[in-house]
């Protein structure tokens, strides 16, 4: 792509496999803390966590709710469904699991191959909205930090993707200009949607395979190897 320069990237399910990572990780929490004593099966645990936590991720991502207050509500809500009132088992299954996610070394399918084809002809960044404590160590445990030159987070400066700011702090801070840059992400609203709000180019990793987009992203794909034949 012609005075493209600088890329930056969403980590969670575009490099790293948080869904399968953190499932391993609740799973074993779940056994962990006995929670069969409570709900029917891991499945049942996680019909309930799931919907609520999504909820939760859009309230965060808005502002609407701090982290703390994502996390207490989070990992309380399936008891509380069940009619568990216990905030201390709630608080430790957050830290066990939270603990785990970034233990496993589970990479998106051609993640690494992408990032060595990428690392020697552009600048790369990580554009997170994921907790700090954890991305870091995610890199680290899956070997793709030193692919990088800064990791930009939500949690460094406050404000959550989709929200303009965080793309202008990106850009900014990395010494980037929106003609000689482009964004990959897997979420449409937050990475593409939010990339698109300040004119900066888009590349979707549409890896669920959606239909009716609310638009046309600069590029779409649907597995990280076809973005080699893009830049």
């Amino acid at each position: 792509m012609e005075k493209c320069r600088n890329i930056f990237i969403d980590l969670d399910d575009t490099l790293y496999d948080f869904s399968a990572a953190s499932r391993e990780a609740f799973k074993e929490t779940y056994e962990l803390l006995d929670y069969e004593r409570f709900f029917l099966s891991f499945d049942h645990y996680m019909q309930i966590y799931a919907p609520r936590n999504l909820q939760l991720w859009e309230q965060y991502g808005r502002g609407e709710i701090t982290k703390d207050e994502l996390n207490r509500i989070r990992y309380n809500h399936p008891l509380e469904v069940v009619g568990v009132h216990d905030e201390a088992l709630a608080a430790r299954f957050c830290r066990e699991a939270l603990g785990r996610i970034p233990t496993k070394n589970i990479l998106i399918e051609g993640a690494k191959e992408l990032l060595e084809y990428l690392h020697p002809k552009y600048n790369l960044y990580i554009l997170s909205n994921g907790f700090q404590e954890l991305q870091e160590q995610k890199m680290l445990t899956t070997g793709i930090r030193d692919y990088f030159k800064a990791l930009i987070l939500s949690d460094h400066i406050g404000v959550n993707k989709p929200r303009r700011e965080i793309f202008e702090y990106a850009l900014g801070s990395t010494g980037s200009t929106l003609e000689d840059s482009i964004m990959i992400g897997d979420m449409f609203e937050t990475d593409i949607a939010g990339a698109a709000n300040v004119g900066l180019r888009q590349i979707f990793f549409n890896r669920k395979g959606i239909d009716n987009l609310p638009f046309r992203p600069t590029f779409e794909v649907h597995r990280l190897k076809d973005i080699i034949g893009l830049l």
